[in-house]
């Protein structure tokens, strides 16, 4: 009987404990202007599901307003809580989410990416990723939206679509190693507690027999 009871309460307590995900990982890219001699400057936050990536591979992303969604994964699952600042810019500062684009374009050009690390210069198929090798472009849904001209590169633009400052992806990174923790699913919590119920009613039980 006491073997059974730890039994039970081991199946509790790990159906009741958050479910590690090592596929998401938190990441920030940034662009600069630098190298195009602007000030203007660009920074998204985003946890990326690597579970939907084509890991080497070209991959397509389509927004909410893209004629592409259902054929392609939502943008807002790959890149989830997506939401790019723009500042220094004469036309284009703001904040953009990933209902801003209509497509986005991730290519590792036949290399695996470790994605818990840098991106920005890992080698790959006949040169390194975001120097000279791959693509991680976007396609904006309205006018205001920042343009990628490039495979690693975006232009800021007014509201009538007007371009203005171009800026260059200089890093693609894990914000931590830590692996992000999601929260246990309705069904799990249900588990959880019928197993924990069960242990009571066991005790009890036991209890009243003696």
């Amino acid at each position: 009987m006491a073997s059974k009871i730890l039994l039970l309460s081991m199946a509790a307590i790990f159906a009741l404990s958050p479910l590690s995900r090592a596929d998401l990982i938190d990441m920030e890219a940034r662009w600069s202007g630098v190298s195009f001699g602007n000030g203007a400057s660009a920074v998204a936050t985003f946890t990326l599901d690597t579970s939907l990536f084509n890991n080497p591979g070209h991959n397509l992303f389509a927004g909410p307003t893209s004629p592409f969604l259902g054929s392609y994964v939502p943008i807002s699952d790959a890149f989830q809580n997506f939401q790019m600042t723009m500042t220094g810019s004469a036309l284009g500062d703001g904040v953009f989410t990933a209902s801003d684009f209509s497509l986005a374009s991730f290519s590792t050009n036949a290399g695996t990416l470790n994605f818990n690390s840098e991106l920005v210069g890992q080698p790959v198929l006949n040169g390194l990723w975001g120097v000279s090798q791959g693509s991680f472009s976007l396609s904006p849904a309205n006018g205001s939206a920042p343009l990628s001209p490039g495979d690693f590169d975006i232009t800021a633009r007014g509201l009538n679509g007007i371009p203005s400052e171009r800026l260059l992806l200089t890093s693609f990174a894990p914000v931590s190693t830590a692996a992000p923790v999601a929260v246990p699913e309705t069904s799990t919590w249900v588990m959880g507690f019928l197993a924990l119920g069960a242990v009571v009613f066991m005790v009890r039980q036991r209890r009243l027999r003696n």
